[in-house]
């Protein structure tokens, strides 16, 4: 252990040695360094993420080898002739049922991650994407070609004619037609609901990267005192921002909620109280 603080404080010096622009690109990838580990841990999921929502259709397999025991299970629920929305609602359940929800930084690690059906089926733990990518793979395979994925910041559901399940939403950011994927900027109400989710994701790696960024603005500076009250301070907004969190995932907070810009302030404001404290260092 005190190895470890010998070389931090090691390498705090040292950084503080090097040209104001090379340290600043020095801070920025141990940043970004930082900021990948919280929320992307396995790069390599990255990687193929990315390329999963470059061709979403590379996700959706309706001749996965288990379709006709899926089918076999969903003509369970369906008498003879029904109409299509019943046939549709069916699929839904069938997913939610089989499906157990999850969050991709639990069974991933990765902040999102969008698998293929072979890959849901497997793990039969999905959040939102995977659930959706499954379904139209089932809707496909029964014949309904047109079943699409459709997605905002917030959310993945499926399309099949005029008819939308698993939890449409009406902001609509993400989507293909006619052989194109549109992307559109979220409304706000999208951007702050995406943003509400925080308070689902490990609150350690939400720490780790606030806490990285305030040394970073506060280095040079070594003034171990200071430094803690602005880490007080900023996890105490932290601690406000949660509270709003959980508040508008439960639609506790209906309009305006003070705790948001209170959580604006405690965090804006230890940083910028920390860069003062890092200009007065330096000169």
């Amino acid at each position: 252990m005190h190895r470890i603080v010998t070389t931090g404080i090691e390498f705090w010096r040292w950084l503080a040695a090097q040209r104001p622009l090379k340290r600043a690109g020095l801070k920025l990838a141990l940043l970004a360094v930082v900021v990948l580990f919280a929320l992307y841990p396995n790069p390599v999921l990255l990687v193929r993420q990315v390329g999963r929502l470059l061709d979403t259709e590379s996700l959706i397999q309706p001749d996965l080898p288990a379709m006709p025991e899926i089918n076999r299970g969903i003509d369970q629920l369906l008498a003879t002739n029904t109409p299509a929305l019943t046939e549709f609602k069916a699929v839904e359940r069938y997913v939610y049922r089989r499906v157990s929800y999850q969050y991709d930084w639990h069974g991933w690690w990765n902040l999102d991650y969008w698998p293929t059906a072979a890959e849901v089926w497997e793990r039969q733990r999905e959040d939102c994407d995977g659930r959706a990518v499954l379904a139209v793979s089932i809707l496909r395979a029964r014949g309904h070609a047109d079943a699409r994925l459709v997605a905002n910041l917030q959310h993945v559901w499926v399309v099949v004619g005029t008819n939308e399940l698993m939890g449409p939403m009406a902001d609509k950011n993400f989507r293909r037609e006619g052989g194109k994927t549109i992307i559109t900027f979220p409304a706000l109400k999208t951007l702050l609901d995406s943003l509400a989710m925080t308070c689902k994701f490990p609150a350690w790696r939400v720490m780790l990267m606030l806490v990285t960024l305030l040394a970073l603005v506060f280095h040079p500076s070594a003034d171990p005192g200071r430094f803690a009250m602005l880490c007080a301070m900023m996890l105490a907004g932290y601690a406000v921002f949660l509270d709003w969190c959980v508040r508008r995932v439960d639609r506790d907070a209906a309009g305006f909620d003070w705790n948001f810009p209170v959580a604006a302030v405690l965090i804006l404001g230890s940083l910028a109280f920390a860069w003062r404290t890092a200009r007065r260092g330096e000169g």
